[in-house]
């Protein structure tokens, strides 16, 4: 995740909330990847 948003905000984007509404939050994969702190990678492979 190269933006310092979270997967899931209340802030209005053009193309996430028509992906995510499409998306089955009951995947493992999602909730997975909703259990991730991406903030660990974003800072290591910012430069």
């Amino acid at each position: 995740m190269l933006t310092k948003s979270s997967p899931i905000s209340t802030q209005s984007n053009l193309f996430h909330s028509e992906l995510f509404s499409q998306l089955d939050v009951k995947d493992p994969l999602i909730q997975l990847a909703n259990t991730i702190n991406w903030t660990v990678f974003d800072d290591a492979f910012e430069q």
